[in-house]
C-alpha cells in the first residue's frame, strides 16, 4: 500500500478539468443564490460567483468558485460546473463525468448494440448499480441500459439521455450522510438545474448553434455529412420585488456516424485443443493454443437525435419562504442499422495442422446479416418543493417528484448464410452447415485474428440463401418513480454555529417493467431457396483483418420483396414462445426511509453524525415455463437496514482542511434479478434437444437476492494554494468493505425440458461471499503558471488521478472459491490531465483521459473466460474566442487520436473479444451570452 500511495502522490502534480465542489447545507441565506443539493435540501452558492456567471468569466473563475465551494463543504464531493459541461467536447453528461477524479465510464455491454458512446458512469470503480442519481436531490426514473435479450432495466440511471443545457452543476458525492438515499455504495450523482435567482436574479441568456461532423460516416450506406447542435438557456426574475423567477432551457442535437467492429463469438469466445487437434471442454487448455470461435465483423451506422426541454418556476414571497415547480422532457432516438458478416467453422470438434498461431478447418460457413432498429428513450420529470424558515435557524422543506422513463426498440432482422439446411414444414428453424468450399486457415499471430476463406467462394452470391426473416421484434422497458420527502433542520445552514440537528422522512414507489417479443420466419424444404443475389446491397466497406475481403450487405427493401413474393407455405413461423415470455417481468418496490442527525460547527470544526433507516418491500412477477406453458410467477421479499454515518472536517490552517468519514450504505439488486425466470437461447433453432450443442445461453433469476452492504471509510485533505498559483491540491483515500456483493455468476451445464445441455453457460445473479475496494485519488489545479515565468501567465494546468485496488471472491458451481483482483466495471486506474490558456478573450484547452484495464464480465467456473476492457486513452481539444458583446466562436474535437474500445479474454487477458471504433468528432459554432 505504501508503494501504491507513493505512485499516486507523484501524479498529484499532473492535471484535469474536473473541479471539486460543494456539499449542500440545509439552510440558505435568502439574499444569496440557491440550488437544490444532492441531499434534497438547498445549498448556498458563493454570492460572488454563481454558476450562471461561469460561462461569462471563463475557466479561471470557474476554478476559483469550485475551490471556495470545496473548502466550505462537509462531504467529499466533486463538481463539474455548467461551463465545463458545455465547453468540453463530450456529447453527453456521462462522458463529461469521466473528467472527475476516480470516475470512469462504460458503454452498453451487450452483444447487440454499438459501444462508441458511453452510457453509464463508474464511481470509484463501482458501476451504475452501486450509485444513486438524482435531479435537484430527488430520484429519477430510468429505463436502464440496452442488454440484448435480457431484461433491459438496470438499477443505474442512463445519464447519456439527459441534455447538458439543463445543468447548473454536476455533483458527485463520495461520502454518505444520513439524509441521503443509502443506495450509494460508490456514491451519488446529483444534477443541479439552474435557478433564476442565481447571479442576484439578473436576467441570463446563453444560446449556441454548432455544426458537427464524425470522421467515420457513410459506410456502407450514405449518411448525412453534418450534424447540428442547438441549445439555449434563459432565466429572469420578475414581480414588484423580483420575487418570481423562471428558467427555460432547451436543446437539440443530431449526429450520424458508423462504428466498425471486429470480434469473436458472443460467449465462450475461444476454443482449446489437445495435440491431436481434439476440442477440449470446460476449463481445459489442452496444448495452450487459443483459437477464436468466429471471425465476426460489424458496420453499425447510427443517427442519434436528442432534444430536451426544462422549465422551472420559482417564487420567494418572503425572506423565509421559497417554492419551486419544474417540468422536464428528454427524448433520445438512436436509428441504428447494423450490417454484419461472420465466418464460422460451425463444426469446432477438430482443428487440423495446428501451431501456436495457425491451423485450419475442413469446412465452414459465412453469414450475412442486417438489422434496423429504432431505439427511442423518453424521460419525463415533474418536481415541486417548498422551503420555510419558521424560526431562527430553523428550516422545514417538503418536496416531491414524479418521473417516468420509457425505452422502446422496434427492430427488423434479415440473415442469409451458406450451407443452409432447411427444416420440414412446421415450426422448426433453418441451420447453417459447414461446407468444404468454405474451409479456411486461421491466423492468430496478431491481436486481430484472420479467417482466410476463399475469396471466390465468399464473393459468389449463389452460395448464400435466406436463413431467417424477423419482420417484427420489439423490446420495451419502462420505469415510473413517485417520491416525497419531508426534512426539518435546526442550525444546519451556511451560517450554522454550534450544535444543530436534522430529521426527515421519505417514501418512494418505484415500478419498472420489461417485455420482449418477436416473429421469426425461416425457410423450409418447400419451394426453392431464397437467394442473396437479388437482394445484395452496396459494398465498399473493408473487412480490415480478412485478407482483402469486403463487407457483403443486404438491400432490405429488395430482400423483403423477394421474401413476401413467395408463397407463405415455404416459411416456417418458428416457436417463439420462450423468447416472448421468459424475460418479461414487472416489479414494484416501496421504500420508506427516515433519518436523524446531529451536527457541530465552529470556526475550526464541521462535524455530523446520524443514522438512516431503510425499509423496502418489493414484489415481482416473472414468467416461468411449467409443463410446457409459460405462467406468471410472483415473488415477494423485504429488508430493513439501520445505517450509521459520521463525517468531520478540521480547518487545520487557513489553507489546509482535513476530512474523515465513516458510513454504511447498501446497493440494491437490479430489478430483473428478482424475477423468477429460466431464459434459454440457442445459436440455431435445431439445437433445441441436442445436449451437445454449443453456444447455449441460460439466464436464471434469483428472487432471494439480497442487497449488497458496504462499510465505507474515507480520509481527505485539501491544500488551497496562495493567490500566486491560484489553485488547490487535494488527496483522498478510501476503503469499502462490501458484504453480499452481487455479480452475474456463470456455470456450465443445464437441464431443460428433460435434456441436459452439457455446454450451456448459465448466468444467475448471486451474492458473493465478500468484496472490497480501496483507492487513492489526487487532484491539482494551477490557474496560472506565471510563477515560473511571466510569459506563462495565460497558461494553467489541472489534473486528477486515481489508483484503485479491488477484490471479489466468487464461487464456482462446485463450491470452490477464487479471488479476482477487481470488481465488475472497475478499472485499475484513471487519469485526467489538461493544459489551458486563457487571455484576451481566447481560451484553449487540451484534455487527456485514460482509463486502465477494467473487469467486464465474470465467468465463475472458467477463469480464462472472464472479460476485461483494455486500457483506453483519449485526447480532446477545445477552443473558445469571445468576439464582442458576448459572442464567442467555439470549436471542439473529441477523440483526436481515434482511439478504439477493446475488450480481452484468455488466460493472459490478451485475446481479442471485440474491438469497436470510436469516431473522431468535430464541432464548430457560435455561442451568445450577453451581459445584463
Amino acid at each position: 500500500m505504501v508503494g501504491f500511495s507513493f505512485r499516486l502522490l507523484a501524479l498529484a502534480g499532473v492535471s484535469s478539468i474536473a473541479i471539486v465542489g460543494p456539499v449542500a447545507a440545509q439552510q440558505t441565506d435568502a439574499t444569496s443564490a440557491t440550488t437544490t443539493s444532492a441531499t434534497g435540501t438547498s445549498a448556498a452558492e458563493p454570492a460572488t460567483a454563481p454558476p450562471g456567471d461561469i460561462v461569462v468569466t471563463g475557466i479561471r473563475r470557474a476554478n476559483n468558485v469550485a475551490i471556495e465551494a470545496k473548502r466550505n463543504a462537509t462531504n467529499i464531493i466533486d463538481v463539474i460546473g455548467s461551463n465545463d459541461v458545455r465547453a468540453l467536447p463530450d456529447a453527453t453528461i456521462v462522458e463529461a463525468l469521466r473528467r472527475i477524479p476516480g470516475l470512469s465510464v462504460l458503454p452498453a455491454t451487450d452483444n447487440e448494440h454499438p459501444r462508441d458512446e458511453a452510457a453509464t458512469p463508474v464511481i470509484r470503480g463501482l458501476g451504475p448499480a452501486y450509485n444513486n442519481v438524482t435531479i435537484d436531490g430527488l430520484p429519477l426514473a430510468s429505463p436502464g441500459t440496452p442488454n440484448g435479450t435480457l431484461g433491459s432495466i438496470s438499477r443505474g440511471v442512463r445519464l447519456d439521455i439527459l441534455p447538458a443545457s439543463m445543468i447548473s452543476q454536476l455533483q458527485v458525492v463520495k461520502t454518505f450522510t444520513a439524509d441521503l438515499d443509502p443506495n450509494a455504495v460508490g456514491g451519488a450523482i446529483n444534477i443541479v438545474t439552474r435557478s433564476a435567482f442565481e447571479g442576484g436574479g439578473k436576467p441570463f441568456v446563453t444560446t449556441e448553434a454548432s455544426l458537427g461532423h464524425a470522421n467515420d460516416t457513410g459506410l456502407p450506406r450514405h449518411q448525412p455529412d453534418f450534424g447540428t447542435r442547438l441549445g439555449a438557456t434563459v432565466s429572469t426574475t420578475f414581480g414588484a420585488n423580483h420575487q418570481y423567477g423562471v428558467v427555460l432551457s432547451g436543446n437539440y442535437q443530431t449526429l450520424s456516424s458508423y462504428t466498425d467492429t471486429h470480434m469473436t463469438t458472443d460467449t465462450i469466445h475461444y476454443s482449446f485443443y489437445n495435440a491431436a487437434g481434439q476440442l477440449q471442454t470446460g476449463a481445459g487448455l489442452g496444448n495452450g493454443f487459443a483459437v477464436p470461435q468466429q471471425d465476426k465483423y460489424w458496420y453499425v451506422m447510427d443517427k442519434r437525435d436528442r432534444y430536451g426541454l426544462t422549465g422551472k418556476f420559482e417564487v420567494r414571497p418572503t425572506d423565509t419562504l421559497q417554492a419551486y415547480a419544474s417540468l422536464g422532457y428528454y427524448y433520445f432516438k438512436d436509428k441504428m442499422e447494423r450490417n454484419e458478416v461472420l465466418i464460422d467453422p460451425r463444426n469446432r470438434g477438430i482443428v487440423q495442422n495446428q501451431t501456436a498461431t495457425s491451423g485450419n478447418y475442413p469446412g465452414g460457413d459465412v453469414e450475412v446479416g442486417w438489422e434496423n432498429a429504432d431505439i427511442v428513450t423518453r424521460t419525463r420529470v415533474a418536481q415541486t418543493g417548498l422551503t420555510w424558515q419558521p424560526g431562527d435557524r430553523q428550516t422545514l422543506s417538503l418536496k416531491g417528484s414524479a418521473s417516468r422513463a420509457t425505452y422502446d426498440e422496434v427492430f427488423q432482422m434479415i440473415k442469409y448464410a451458406t450451407g443452409v439446411a432447411r427444416a420440414a414444414p412446421g415450426i422448426a428453424g433453418a441451420t447453417p452447415t459447414a461446407t468444404s468450399n468454405f474451409a479456411f486457415a486461421y491466423d492468430t499471430s496478431r491481436l486481430d485474428q484472420k479467417f482466410a476463406v476463399d475469396p471466390a467462394a465468399y464473393n459468389n452470391l449463389a452460395n448464400y440463401s435466406l436463413l431467417y426473416y424477423r419482420p417484427n421484434n420489439e423490446r420495451h422497458a419502462s420505469d415510473t418513480v413517485l417520491t416525497g420527502r419531508l426534512d426539518y433542520g435546526f442550525n444546519q445552514g451556511a451560517d450554522a454555529d454550534g450544535i444543530g440537528f436534522a430529521a426527515g422522512a421519505s417514501y418512494t414507489d418505484d415500478r419498472p417493467k420489461f417485455n420482449l417479443d418477436r416473429i421469426d420466419l425461416e425457410p423450409n424444404t418447400t419451394g426453392r431457396p431464397i437467394g442473396l443475389a437479388t437482394a445484395v446491397g452496396p459494398g465498399g466497406a473493408p473487412l480490415n483483418y480478412s485478407n482483402g475481403l469486403y463487407l457483403l450487405t443486404i438491400d432490405p427493401a429488395a430482400a423483403v420483396r423477394d421474401i413476401t413474393a413467395q408463397p407463405g407455405s415455404i416459411l416456417n413461423s418458428t416457436d417463439q414462445s420462450s423468447y416472448n415470455n421468459q424475460d418479461d417481468f414487472r416489479h414494484v418496490e416501496k421504500i420508506a426511509g427516515g433519518y436523524a442527525l446531529a451536527s457541530y460547527v465552529s470556526s475550526a470544526i464541521n462535524a455530523q453524525a446520524g443514522v438512516h433507516l431503510d425499509h423496502t418491500d418489493q414484489s415481482t412477477v416473472g414468467r416461468i415455463k411449467r409443463n410446457g406453458v409459460f405462467v406468471d410467477q410472483p415473488t415477494r421479499s423485504n429488508y430493513t437496514y439501520l445505517l450509521p454515518s459520521a463525517i468531520a472536517t478540521w480547518h487545520a490552517t487557513h489553507a489546509i482542511d482535513l476530512r474523515a468519514a465513516a458510513s454504511q450504505t447498501i446497493g440494491r439488486p437490479s430489478y430483473d434479478s428478482y424475477a423468477a425466470r429460466s431464459s434459454i437461447g440457442f445459436v440455431n433453432a435445431s439445437d433445441l434437444g441436442n445436449g451437445a450443442a454449443t453456444g447455449v445461453n441460460v439466464t436464471i433469476g434469483n428472487p432471494d437476492i439480497k442487497p449488497r452492504r458496504s462499510t465505507n471509510l474515507d480520509l481527505a485533505t485539501d491544500w488551497t494554494l496562495s493567490s500566486r498559483y491560484g489553485g488547490i491540491v487535494s488527496l483522498a483515500a478510501f476503503y469499502k468493505d462490501i458484504k453480499d456483493e452481487i455479480f452475474n455468476a456463470a456455470s456450465v451445464g443445464y437441464t431443460y425440458e428433460g435434456v441436459n445441455y452439457v455446454n450451456a453457460v448459465v448466468t444467475r445473479p448471486t451474492n458473493a461471499s465478500k468484496a472490497s475496494i480501496k483507492g487513492i485519488e489526487a487532484s491539482a489545479v494551477l490557474n496560472s503558471l506565471e510563477f515560473i515565468h511571466p510569459l506563462l501567465s495565460g497558461f494553467g494546468v489541472s489534473a486528477n488521478a486515481a489508483l484503485l485496488r479491488g477484490r471479489i471472491d466468487v464461487l464456482s458451481s462446485a463450491g470452490v472459491a477464487r479471488s479476482i483482483d477487481r470488481l465488475v466495471g472497475q478499472p485499475d486506474s484513471t487519469l485526467n490531465a489538461s493544459v489551458f490558456y486563457a487571455k484576451h478573450g481566447l481560451e484553449l484547452r487540451a484534455a487527456y483521459n485514460r482509463q486502465g484495464r477494467a473487469l467486464r464480465t465474470i465467468i465463475n467456473d472458467i477463469a480464462w473466460q472472464d472479460l476485461y476492457w483494455a486500457p483506453r486513452e483519449q485526447v480532446d481539444l477545445t477552443a473558445n474566442y469571445t468576439l464582442r458583446n458576448g459572442v464567442a466562436v467555439i470549436g471542439q474535437v473529441s477523440n483526436l487520436t481515434h482511439s478504439r474500445l477493446t475488450s480481452f479474454a484468455g488466460p493472459d487477458k490478451n485475446l481479442l473479444k471485440d474491438s469497436y471504433s470510436v469516431p473522431t468528432t468535430f464541432w464548430l459554432g457560435l455561442r451568445f451570452t450577453p451581459k445584463f
